[in-house]
């Protein structure tokens, strides 16, 4: 199975800092996965947080310029990381970082789709992130690839995957923000259709690290099962095998047909 999952800035930082332990944990999770011939395609947020670690800022800055030095900065960070802790396990990685303008025509396209299928094939696993340095867009409105949420939905469509799993610090889509309601929101376990209204539950929160909230997580969701892939919105404190096992709460998203 190929699978793509997607690791969002609210689970991989901490506090204006990288969870290493946390990252270490998945890493060992995503190794054992692929031991059992599961090809991991790994989308990760972080590299604005890793940088702001280096730089011991514990606010995030405004300004376009000084947010991309900092993804610059942190990506060498993360992906040092990333490939420490595979290679505990004797995995190779590659990195791989892209903009929108990798998917604007068919040959673009094609040539992305190369590349994570050359590295499936080598048994390495692709992390890849947007290119924060050249791609300003991101930075300078509501998000090109929005926490990497419609990235993930590109690759996952570019790379032909068998599921995707797009791992968030809540459990799903609810009924109702779960961090604005009182009480327990209704977790919404399966969605066939994503309609307005499905949308209108996605409340479009979001942290001060990562650009992306529910909304757009929902919209990759649609994205990607509109090409034929069933994609998973759960919480990534669960273990992944859990989660594709259905064992822990989650938000699955059918394809139609």
């Amino acid at each position: 199975m190929k699978l793509l999952i997607k690791i969002g800035s609210a689970l991989i930082s901490r506090e204006h800092r990288i969870d290493y332990e946390w990252l270490h944990k998945k890493v060992d999770e995503i190794s054992l996965l692929h031991r059992e011939g599961v090809q991991p395609v790994i989308v990760s947020s972080g590299a604005v947080a890793a940088g702001m670690e280096i730089r011991s800022l514990r606010n995030r800055p405004s300004d376009t310029v000084s947010l991309q030095i900092l993804s610059g900065m942190g990506q060498i960070q993360l992906s040092r990381f990333y490939k420490d802790f595979f290679n505990e396990k004797y995995i190779y990685t590659a990195q791989l970082l892209l903009t929108h303008h990798n998917f604007d025509n068919e040959s673009e396209v094609e040539a992305v789709t190369e590349i994570i299928n050359r590295c499936l094939e080598k048994d390495i696993i692709p992390i890849i992130n947007e290119n924060d340095m050249v791609n300003k867009e991101e930075f300078d409105s509501e998000g090109n690839f929005t926490d990497n949420d419609i990235l993930a939905a590109f690759v996952s469509m570019a790379a032909d995957v068998d599921k995707a799993l797009i791992l968030t610090d809540v459990d799903g889509l609810y009924a109702s923000n779960p961090r604005k309601t009182s009480g327990v929101p209704e977790l919404i376990r399966r969605v066939d259709v994503i309609d307005d209204h499905v949308k209108a539950m996605a409340a479009d929160g979001k942290s001060d690290l990562g650009l992306g909230g529910m909304l757009s997580k929902v919209k990759a969701a649609e994205m990607i099962t509109n090409a034929g892939i069933e994609t998973i919105i759960a919480n990534g404190n669960y273990s992944i095998t859990d989660i594709l096992e259905d064992k822990v709460p989650s938000t699955v998203f059918s394809v139609r047909g």
